[in-house]
């Protein structure tokens, strides 16, 4: 079974590993609410799946079977609610970090990390960039946001560690701690936007100094060292709702 902590993320983090690692943008319907059982529907940009939730006495148990892209899109059409995302999957030790940027029903910015067992889950530190932890908090479960929304997240600081964390991260570098076997993610990661430079062909390379001398400057600009997620969302319907290319991810 698959356990997860999900952890909340200042919009800023998000938006450079966004930047630095690319993502896949997931489409998912959830089905009305029942007593022991969810369901969803998921469509990402290769491919396109349908989940099944059941609790019973040994606890939590989640099925899913491929479906074509036509019948996702019919049950999305049917779907009690709807939340659109974009993950991108950074590796941390021998696993990875899930960074989801939600942009429907509402703007909100979640780290999920997936162990195999909860002795795993229990004996994982988080990083020094993740913000305040929400696993067991059920307002932020995709379901809950795509049914129920959410009023507000809260603020989250920011901190010189904060940004050398995300930094050492980004560099492949990681606390002892970090080395645990995590649940790698199935879909392959390809960069919802790149720099010209990669569509011809050259290597990119991240200047780690421009990008600490960003969040600073946005670090000293943020009122009283906080930064809150934006209670606005940009105009966006489906992003996959006609086209599914191929190649291009805790309900």
């Amino acid at each position: 079974m698959t356990v997860h902590r999900r952890f909340l993320l200042t919009p800023s983090f998000a938006r450079l590993i966004r930047r630095e690692r690319g993502g896949v943008r997931h489409v998912e319907g959830f089905f009305p609410e029942q007593q022991d059982r969810s369901s969803w529907v998921r469509l990402e940009e290769d491919r396109s799946l349908l989940f099944l939730k059941t609790v019973g006495a040994h606890g939590e148990v989640e099925d899913q079977a491929e479906i074509p892209a036509a019948h996702a899109h019919a049950l999305l059409d049917v779907c009690a609610g709807e939340a659109n995302y974009t993950r991108t999957a950074l590796p941390i030790g021998e696993g990875h970090a899930l960074v989801d940027e939600i942009t429907r029903p509402h703007v909100l910015q979640l780290v999920t990390v997936e162990f195999a067992s909860d002795g795993e889950a229990r004996g994982f530190r988080p990083l020094e960039w993740f913000g305040p932890e929400v696993t067991a908090d059920p307002r932020y479960t995709n379901q809950a946001i795509a049914l129920r929304g959410l009023d507000e997240a809260p603020g989250i600081p920011l901190s010189d560690a904060a940004l050398n964390s995300l930094i050492d991260t980004l560099e492949g570098r990681f606390p002892a701690q970090a080395q645990v076997a995590v649940n790698r993610p199935k879909t392959k990661q390809v960069p919802v936007t790149r720099a010209k430079a990669q569509a011809s062909g050259d290597t990119v390379k991240v200047n780690l100094d421009e990008i600490e001398q960003a969040m600073m400057r946005e670090m000293e600009g943020a009122p009283e060292g906080q930064a809150r997620v934006r209670d606005s969302q940009p105009d966006a319907r489906r992003p996959l709702a006609h086209t599914v290319s191929p190649g291009a991810l805790p309900a």
